[in-house]
């Protein structure tokens, strides 16, 4: 099996295809989690990537630029197994106040097998309309996005691919808990993800000693962890993230890869 395919940076994975059904409810309602960003320009952050914690297969470099347009901000996930043949890409282009998504891109390459497949959503509420393109071969659906209800007025939903942009500008504070709505164009789905700050952790990455604030991510179905830097601007120093095995992903340079 390839190593490669377990890197899945989705911060939650769920039994749903793309041709699947809605999972989630208005209960518990669909926070708004994220409180406003904490980076203050572009930045650039580059992970290595450990299968089970030890075994180092790949990087992932995490940008950020903050006036892609007017009022936008991109984020981009950028990982590969370098020499091998593989990529996964993610980019989101979110309003860059609310990390309100816009539109979202994941791209997976095998340049030796020369396979390409995307995965596309265009959010224009109240749907989300998704594209996925496996070699040529079109697959499109559509799903509801929240809604307003007397006990949520304003309610919110975030794009999968900035969950490690998400966790930066939560309520960081130990005890903390939420929950939003995730929605994901890999598998066609909107679902409740609930976050917990568990506590403050001293961590050590190849980029030096951090205090972080542990944060809970975590479905009906899988728990996964990230680091948050405890200073600002919140870097995330090391998630952990689930697949076929866990994926450490740690801080290793700030700047240009």
């Amino acid at each position: 099996m390839n190593r490669f395919k377990n890197l899945l940076i989705l911060p939650v994975l769920v039994a749903a295809t793309f041709a699947g059904c809605t999972s989630g409810s208005d209960s518990p309602p669909a926070e708004r989690v994220f409180l406003g960003p904490p980076w203050q320009g572009n930045e650039t952050f580059t992970y290595d990537l450990l299968a089970s914690g030890r075994d180092p297969y790949g990087t992932c470099v995490l940008k950020t630029e903050v006036a892609v347009e007017p009022g936008v901000t991109r984020v981009s996930r950028l990982c590969s197994d370098e020499p091998g043949p593989h990529r996964d890409d993610g980019t989101a282009e979110v309003v860059a106040q609310t990390l309100e998504p816009l539109r979202s891109t994941r791209v997976q390459t095998d340049s030796e097998k020369k396979t390409r497949i995307s995965f596309n959503a265009t959010y224009e509420y109240p749907i989300v309309k998704y594209v996925a393109d496996e070699n040529g071969k079109l697959r499109q659906t559509e799903r509801e996005l929240p809604k307003p209800t007397e006990q949520n007025p304003d309610p919110a939903y975030y794009d999968d691919e900035t969950m490690l942009w998400l966790v930066r500008g939560i309520e960081l504070r130990t005890g903390y808990e939420g929950t939003y709505r995730n929605v994901s164009a890999a598998t066609g789905a909107v679902f409740d993800v609930k976050l917990r700050v568990e506590g403050e952790e001293e961590i050590t990455v190849p980029a030096g000693t951090f205090r972080t604030y542990k944060v809970r991510i975590s479905t009906s179905t899988i728990t996964q962890f990230a680091w948050v830097e405890v200073e600002s601007p919140h870097r995330v120093v090391k998630a952990r993230v689930h697949g076929i095995q866990d994926v450490d992903y740690v801080l290793t340079s700030v700047g240009a890869p």
